[in-house]
């Protein structure tokens, strides 16, 4: 079984993820990690304008579905396995090439995202509710070879609201979007 976690910044994709994890024993894989790996090797800063601007060209070169293929190499047939950072509709074709694939679209409102954001105080986060906004725009809308966020989102099976703060009520959540998966 994969799940696969879409939704734009804060979302809560990780946050899901590492309680799929440690609960339910299922191994985290984030397609972000990857390229931010591969930028670590090349020397380029971990900004999040970087982080989609690198993403784009390792597509140009190498397809869309590259950072899944990545992925889907490290993992055995038999496992369960939670997939975040799907941010392109190339990364979830490939995907959803194994039949056990089921794609959950996180949503959140935008200003609770933004302050999670500046929670988490990662480097190369945009510091001011615009430059979140304006960044979010651009990567929910490019095409091509860039982030397709809203894409990516409309393909999701299942649809899961993160309105959570505390982490007592996001496990109740949690719980029942699985048995909403197993039910499929």
């Amino acid at each position: 079984m994969i799940i696969g976690l879409t939704g734009a910044c804060c979302s809560g994709k990780d946050t899901v993820a590492e309680y799929i994890s440690k609960k339910h024993g299922y191994k985290h894989y984030s397609l972000s990690d990857i390229l931010r790996k591969i930028m670590k090797e090349k020397g380029i800063e971990l900004t999040r304008e970087n982080l989609a601007a690198f993403g784009t060209e390792l597509r140009e070169e190498n397809g869309n579905g590259i950072l899944a293929k990545k992925t889907l190499e490290k993992i055995d047939l038999n496992g369960r396995f939670c997939i975040t950072s799907i941010r392109h509709t190339g990364e979830a074709e490939k995907l959803r090439e194994r039949k056990d694939f089921i794609l959950v679209n996180i949503t959140a409102p935008q200003n609770i995202r933004f302050e999670r954001m500046r929670n988490r105080k990662r480097a190369g986060d945009p510091q001011t509710f615009e430059k979140f906004t304006e960044l979010e725009e651009k990567e929910s809308q490019t095409e091509g070879h860039g982030q397709q966020l809203k894409k990516t989102a409309d393909m999701a099976d299942i649809s899961f609201i993160n309105y959570s703060n505390d982490m007592a009520s996001l496990e109740i959540k949690v719980e029942k979007l699985l048995k909403d998966i197993e039910n499929k």
